[in-house]
């Protein structure tokens, strides 16, 4: 299973890092209502603004390697 994430990785790394992304968000709204029974929507704007930056690094690291 974990070769198989290798791969997957290695073979769609925007895809696997928006992935967690989404994955790490909807944890993270899940508890933050089980505890607070709240929704903070401006959590998503920084989310999304991580992503961004992740990516472009993500893009920086795959042009110096070629």
């Amino acid at each position: 299973m974990f070769n198989e994430y290798n791969h997957f990785k290695k073979e769609h790394p925007y895809f696997n890092l928006i992935l967690i992304f989404i994955i790490a968000s909807l944890i993270g709204m899940l508890v933050e209502y089980l505890i607070n029974r709240d929704f903070i929507g401006s959590g998503l704007y920084t989310t999304l603004f991580l992503m961004i930056v992740y990516l472009i690094k993500l893009w920086l690291e795959q042009n110096k390697k070629s």
